[in-house]
């Protein structure tokens, strides 16, 4: 099975085992601009899962180069005794692993350099905003030469190949580029200039590191932009770059800081929707070529190499969220994989509000061989227990070696989350949920205009606990008297929240105002002009919103926020929904606070000058207005149980991330 996908494949002066390749990506984990333990230790548990390739980012070639503070500062010779450590683990697997080298140009950081950002010309940064100095010949020799030495200590430090950035976030695609590169000299203009210094590099490096190391360039195929890079450009730049014969292969990307949609595709966007260009790319060449975004599952990494589109298949997110997707894969587990549903809450989430990598299926990111303490509430006879730095979440459970009874209350992703980690433990789990069905919340975010694919978590818990044999019984809610009667030695109550009963002032109710569980369980008829009131902020409240417009009703959106989506800027979703949003005629307005609602009238005012303003003609009034915990169990039978922990919304109403992250916790405190 997947034949194509487990064959080996050569890059220059090393063969893959297999053609997964773990792309170069952000962690957060640097400390003080050295590689961390956890590093080695995520690093090594995705060689351990088999993948063929990893390729390991945030490298800095430059102090002058930091839009973020946690980088590795890859031109310090103390780097090295890190990398070392990095390559001992991965090669422990018979893993090759390769050096990203980046210097992001003028999408840097001045603040935290002290320094002008450097760029091709003096432009700014759609994100980062800062007008870069244009780099005079001089600077040119600086970046040569920092690139040169930083690939010589990635040689030194045992990593097998150097991979040169050219993508979205690199000075030298900003170079490529006629969107970024107004120079009129020689660096400048035509193709052959803008090549320049991109060529000058891969020279510099192939002179450091030797014949012996690979080295590959990672390129934008296309900026998708106005006056910008296109694949027609990509592929002479790719037929220029293997004429040198110092490249051996070449890893396609696609987009700039203009469109992070398409570098962070969420699930609104197709599977697979850049792999033409990678197959443009390798009809150009007869060096290898890595495809790369939205590649989600074996059978479709499988296929693209059978079609000859690729030679590579580069994952990231995949990856982090299962380790073992190439070994599963490999071994005909297909079924067994937690795929990646693309929310992009754990990663490109955290990544981009400068917090350390995570997963919201998978916990264990950032924690491979660390631990967490112990759940932020819990109860051993009357007393709490004390928080352990030895316990939490780990990349394998030790068993338990005390086999308990472990009763689980609520079959929402918390509960669920809670069961499979106990039950990996040992020990002897039941689940009860009250609803038909299990998923909690998730059965009803999954109703939101393509939000479907949030499905997905509960399909993965549930296969596993199926797996494991643990019995689920629905339709039966865990009251008190079942729970004592039932006399387990550990309950963990994970009964979730619900939406806030009044969050203002004033006399209404169904059927005219509706709350958005309400509108997505279709308890009530909606009318056809809606007054949509969004204290969310993300997926929650647009995606319900634009169900309803593609209803064909027409919807008006309020919000407290300085603009409808706030929530949705971090994880590359607020560009495409408030698009999608306008385009179907939503209207928004903002900065406006509630009061009260009066049958189906609403009183507001504008925070910033208190202006009174009425909301008034409408059919159906829907609120987005947060959630209160669902807590009544865990306190009726809090002091009457041997070990009690409480997980999830019913702590406090968060994100579907933390929910699985305490039931992990609790699972495996056990």
């Amino acid at each position: 099975m997947f034949d194509r996908l487990f064959s080996p494949v050569v890059l220059g002066k090393v063969s893959l085992p297999n053609r997964i390749c773990f792309l170069a990506h952000r962690t957060n984990f640097a400390q003080r601009g050295l590689l961390d333990d956890r590093h080695v230790a995520y690093y090594r548990r995705r060689a351990q899962g088999g993948c063929g390739l990893i390729i390991v980012g945030e490298l800095s070639i430059h102090p002058n180069d930091r839009p973020w503070e946690p980088m590795i500062e890859a031109y310090r010779p103390e780097v090295v005794k890190g990398y070392k450590r990095l390559t001992a683990a991965v090669h422990e697997f018979e893993t090759p692993v390769f050096a990203q080298l980046c210097h992001h140009g003028f999408q840097s950081n001045g603040a935290i350099t002290r320094q002008a950002v450097w760029g091709p010309s003096a432009i700014s940064d759609i994100m980062f905003g800062e007008t870069a100095k244009a780099m005079e010949i001089e600077d040119m020799a600086v970046i040569i030469e920092a690139f040169s030495r930083a690939a010589g200590l990635a040689r030194e430090g045992g990593f097998d190949g150097i991979e040169i950035d050219m993508g979205p976030e690199s000075l030298l695609r900003q170079f490529l580029s006629p969107l970024s590169n107004l120079r009129q000299d020689e660096y400048g203009g035509s193709l052959e200039n803008r090549m320049r210094l991109p060529l000058e590099v891969i020279d510099g490096i192939r002179k450091s590191v030797g014949k012996d190391l690979t080295v590959g360039i990672r390129l934008c195929a296309d900026e998708k932009f106005w006056n910008a890079i296109t694949i027609d450009e990509s592929k002479e730049f790719a037929r220029k770059f293997e004429e040198t014969g110092q490249v051996d292969y070449i890893n396609s990307t696609l987009g700039t800081y203009y469109n992070l949609y398409l570098i962070f595709a969420s699930m609104h966007t197709p599977v697979g929707f850049a792999t033409d260009l990678a197959e443009q790319i390798k009809q150009a060449v007869n060096i290898p070529v890595i495809a790369s975004h939205q590649i989600h599952s074996p059978q479709m990494a499988n296929v693209l190499l059978e079609k000859g589109q690729a030679d590579g298949i580069g994952l990231v997110r995949p990856l982090i969220c299962d380790p073992d997707f190439p070994k599963k894969a490999r071994e005909g587990r297909a079924k067994d994989i937690r795929y990646c549903v693309r929310d992009n809450q754990g990663c490109i989430g955290r990544i981009n509000q400068s917090k350390a990598l995570s997963c919201t299926q998978n916990p264990s990111v950032g924690y491979e061989n660390l631990g967490l303490k112990g759940p932020n509430k819990s109860i051993i006879n009357n007393q709490p227990r004390p928080q352990s730095d030895q316990g939490g979440i780990s990349a394998s459970l030790q068993q338990s070696t005390i086999q308990k009874r472990v009763l689980v209350v609520g079959g929402g992703p918390a509960g669920l989350e809670a069961a499979r980690a106990a039950r990996e433990k040992g020990h002897y789990v039941t689940v009860y949920e009250k609803e038909e069905v299990v998923g909690g919340q998730i059965n009803l975010v999954k109703k939101g205009a393509g939000r479907r694919g949030m499905a997905g978590i509960i399909g993965n818990l549930n296969h596993l606990l199926n797996e494991l044999q643990v019995p689920i019984i629905t339709g039966t809610g865990g009251t008190p008297e079942l729970v004592l009667e039932k006399n387990p030695d550990a309950v963990i109550v994970a009964t979730g929240s619900k939406p806030r009963i009044k969050p203002v002032p004033g006399e209404y109710g169904p059927p005219k105002v509706l709350n958005v569980w309400e509108v997505l369980s279709g308890q009530f008829p909606v009318g056809e002009k809606i007054l949509f009131i969004d204290e969310n902020g993300g997926h929650h409240a647009t995606a319900t919103a634009e169900l309803l417009s593609d209803q064909g009703k027409k919807v008006d959106m309020v919000t407290s926020d300085l603009f409808v989506g706030i929530e949705l800027a971090s994880i590359g979703d607020l560009y495409l929904s408030r698009q999608r949003l306008l385009q179907k005629g939503v209207t928004f307005t903002t900065d406006v606070v509630i009061d009260e609602i009066d049958s189906n009238k609403v009183k507001a005012r504008y925070i910033y000058t208190n202006e009174p303003i009425l909301f008034e003609g409408y059919d159906t009034i829907v609120l987005d207005m947060g959630n209160m915990v669902d807590d009544h169990l865990y306190r009726q039978i809090k002091g009457r149980i041997k070990e009690l922990y409480r997980v999830g919304d019913c702590v406090a109403p968060r994100g579907i991330d933390i929910a699985i992250f305490e039931g992990r916790r609790a699972g495996e405190s056990l």
